[in-house]
């Protein structure tokens, strides 16, 4: 692994790491995304770190005990693709790939896609 997928991977993981434990603060702390970071999920489009903390992290998944497993990665596209299973807070499943773009060390671009 090359070392610039290697900093996508440690970063995309500690992001939803914070967020899956539920702490908001180090979410929100977080370097891995800039302030002007951009998140597709799924046609869902939110600008900007605090954007996508407020209205995406926080509510769907802190406060909602969701939790993210990892299920694969690749680079695909010049992008860093991470598959998950998402865990709901009330019992349920979803299936997503999240497409990290990584730049100067920070995570600049993020595509999320349901998945079967």
């Amino acid at each position: 692994m090359n070392t610039r997928v290697a900093v996508a991977v440690l970063l995309a993981i500690s992001l939803l790491a914070a967020a899956c434990g539920g702490d908001g603060n180090a979410t929100s702390q977080s370097d891995a995304a800039p302030e002007d970071a951009r998140f597709d999920r799924a046609s869902a489009l939110f600008d900007g770190r605090d954007d996508i903390i407020d209205r995406f992290l926080k509510p769907d998944v802190i406060d909602a005990g969701g939790r993210y497993r990892e299920t694969g990665r690749r680079v695909q596209n010049g992008r860093l693709a991470v598959s998950f299973v998402f865990d709901t807070g009330s019992g349920g499943q979803e299936r997503f790939t999240y497409a990290f773009l990584v730049r100067d060390g920070r995570i600049q671009d993020a595509a999320g896609r349901y998945t079967s």
